[in-house]
């Protein structure tokens, strides 16, 4: 009932961002001959864009692909276009792209608001570039991708939500009818035969359109810290579950069912951690009666943490992170991978 006040709010908004979609939509895009990826959303964050991009990144990879993805670079404190090199913190480019970076080092990573501008830049200054994956640009109307991958929760799927402030929409539900791909991100291992239907249902895709579902895999408990390295994970009996995502449950559940003593520190997405952050974590540490009490986080949390003017503090604790993967079902992966590779391989002409 309390979020019925602000409909008069949402329903201005989702007008404004309706005109605004209609307008550009009428001729006011610009497209590129080169083929150009965009994954983003409707909802406000964490819907996994980032291991999405990851899953494109190493399924063209195997194609050999020459690949640059360009991120807006949220939470950096720089402004423009750059690009993500051995110099680069977080400050100055974001986490996901300096994560990205890290981790896919045989691409180009570059940031910038302006996603045109970025792209120009991409092809004047790296002109072997075969394509580009853009991260959470779904809303950045100027540009008209060759191909738009809708993520939505399984959870909390965007045909059942509302637009902000009301709900968590960026935009009305209506806008999904420019993408190609939708895919419903953080469904169950098994997805029941009904849910599944009910699902498809309510999204009911256009002609135009395809609809799969992916999964979260989690990756091996790593360690981060030089202090962690001398703990095996098999002794750790209590752990200080840390973590600053836009949608932490997943997480939060994965730790939580693999530990019997834990405590939870949780912050706001993309949070810069402080002195008193890392003095919260060994409080809570401490206080445990248990042995080889550590810190678990995710593999974007570890990035900031270790990225920070903080390392020397950090290092001091036994802090481990979890990396995640998405995967899709079995009954959808093929035929997504075919259509990324069709896409690509129909629009890629100047090699």
């Amino acid at each position: 009932m309390f979020n019925y006040i602000f409909l008069p709010f949402s329903a201005l908004w989702a007008l404004f961002m309706y005109l605004r979609r209609k307008y550009y939509n009428s001729g006011h895009r610009i497209n590129y001959a080169r083929p150009t990826i965009c994954v983003g959303n409707l909802c406000m964050g964490g819907s996994g864009k980032t291991p999405h991009i990851e899953y494109l990144i190493r399924l063209l990879e195997r194609n050999h692909y020459r690949i640059a993805m360009l991120s807006l670079g949220y939470g950096r404190k720089t402004k423009g276009f750059r690009f993500v090199d051995a110099t680069s913190s977080t400050q100055d480019v974001g986490d996901e792209p300096l994560l990205l970076y890290k981790k896919h080092r045989s691409i180009t990573v570059c940031v910038d608001k302006n996603r045109i501008n970025g792209l120009n830049k991409i092809f004047a200054k790296a002109p072997d570039t075969d394509l580009v994956l853009l991260d959470d640009a779904y809303q950045y109307l100027p540009l008209k991708p060759g191909l738009s991958v809708l993520l939505t929760d399984y959870y909390n799927n965007y045909i059942s939500d509302h637009v902000v402030p009301m709900g968590k929409l960026r935009e009305g539900r209506w806008a999904a009818k420019d993408a190609d791909i939708i895919i419903v991100t953080k469904s169950p291992l098994v997805i029941p035969v009904l849910e599944e239907r009910i699902i498809m249902e309510k999204i009911n895709p256009l002609p135009h359109q395809t609809v799969y579902f992916s999964h979260i895999a989690f990756g091996e408990i790593t360690p981060l810290t030089h202090k962690a390295k001398s703990f095996s994970v098999e002794s750790i009996q209590s752990v200080v579950i840390v973590c600053g995502i836009a949608n932490p449950y997943p997480f939060l559940e994965y730790v939580n069912n693999r530990f019997a003593e834990k405590q939870q520190l949780v912050f706001s997405d993309h949070h810069c951690f402080t002195v008193s952050d890392i003095q919260k974590m060994s409080k809570y540490a401490d206080r445990s009666m248990r042995k080889n009490c550590s810190v678990i986080t995710t593999e974007k949390d570890a990035i900031r943490l270790m990225d920070s003017k903080l390392k020397t503090e950090v290092e001091q604790l036994p802090i481990f992170y979890i990396p995640i993967e998405v995967t899709f079902h079995p009954k959808y992966k093929t035929k997504f991978e075919e259509q990324i590779h069709e896409y690509v391989k129909a629009n890629t002409t100047h090699r």
